[in-house]
């Protein structure tokens, strides 16, 4: 019989087993380092940008070693941009969401699909059905998703949120300590994901947000 295995932190695990994932780590970081430079590992084909200056490498998730031998760190890593962008939204929406009624909310938000049967009349998958967008009394008879580009609009004009080199842990995953980066710089590159990997190290591993604040 099929038994679902419960989600186990990687913090809980005994260090041998920590350790062993470690080396695991360390070695297909070396048998990668002619795509990544040896330093931390991404599954993303990140060389590919170097042929596209148009796309912005503005986010990853990356894999690199701690000064612990038994951790290693499971790190999604973003430009100052994106977490600007991430938060303007945020702000937006909430604006928004707050300004509904409950029986609005439900109405915008209520998802309808129809059926699809295949030749022998068996449900195979369902189809999203589109809804025409309301307009409110609330947002002076915009749509929900046009008041919020409007509130982002002002949000980023009148109220931009300071951000600061930031290392934040996220605790419980189950493949190494949980991590997120925002590193100030336009956009990701080998140099700028090594430089933040070393100066996470320098400040011990921990979370910071640094005193310089900057905006976009």
């Amino acid at each position: 019989m099929y038994v679902r295995r419960k989600h186990q932190p990687f913090s809980s695990l005994p260090r041998r087993i920590r350790r062993r994932q470690v080396i695991r780590l360390k070695n297909l970081i070396h048998k990668e380092r002619h795509r990544c430079g040896g330093v931390f590992y991404d599954e993303c084909d990140f060389n590919r940008f170097d042929d596209e200056p148009g796309y912005i490498w503005s986010w990853s998730d990356i894999y690199f070693t701690g000064l612990d031998p038994a951790t290693f760190w499971n790190a999604e890593i973003i430009t100052a941009q994106v977490a600007f962008r991430d938060a303007v939204h945020a702000r937006a929406f909430d604006d928004a969401w707050e300004r509904l009624s409950e029986p609005q909310r439900e109405c915008e938000f209520k998802i309808k699909t129809r059926p699809d049967y295949n030749a022998s009349g068996k449900i195979v998958s369902y189809t999203l059905i589109p809804r025409e967008a309301s307009q409110y009394d609330a947002f002076n008879g915009l749509t929900f998703s046009e008041y919020v580009k409007k509130r982002e609009q002002e949000i980023s004009r009148d109220e931009p949120p300071l951000f600061y080199r930031r290392y934040e842990l996220l605790p419980g995953y189950a493949y190494g300590s949980g991590l997120r980066m925002i590193v100030d710089a336009s956009a990701l590159s080998q140099k700028a994901i090594e430089e933040a990997i070393a100066d996470f190290r320098l400040h011990g591993e921990r979370d910071l947000g640094l005193s310089e604040s900057f905006t976009l």
